[in-house]
């Protein structure tokens, strides 16, 4: 599994942010302002955290390595090997060159975007 595999089932099957699915998310947690980084033969997700029991909303996180990812009723989901995480919106910054954004991401401006189910 590489980064650019998690991006584009994202772009190809998570709902248009301007509607609000029909139902409810299968996990609780959701990741914002989210880039993929490969790490070595890893991947891991960098982002914002919101509606997580244990941490509070908005603290930035490195997912452990990613298992696996899924889609259902138009929410993109990834699992790690103890915890699922809904992908809300990507980072805007995000352009491709995802060392230099996790290099910088200490300076960059985080915000949730998602208002799904809240």
């Amino acid at each position: 599994m590489k980064a650019d595999d998690i991006v584009n089932y994202y772009l190809q099957n998570s709902q248009s942010i301007l509607a609000t699915p029909q139902s409810l998310s299968i996990c609780i947690a959701t990741i914002e302002s989210w880039i993929c980084v490969d790490a070595g033969r890893k991947v891991v997700i960098h982002g914002q955290i919101h509606n997580h029991p244990k941490h509070p909303t908005g603290k930035k996180l490195k997912t452990s390595p990613i298992q696996d990812f899924l889609t259902k009723d138009g929410r993109v989901y990834v699992t790690t090997k103890n915890s699922m995480y809904e992908l809300g919106m990507p980072h805007l910054d995000f352009t491709g060159d995802a060392q230099l954004l996790v290099d910088n991401m200490g300076t960059q401006q985080w915000e949730k975007l998602t208002y799904w189910g809240e």
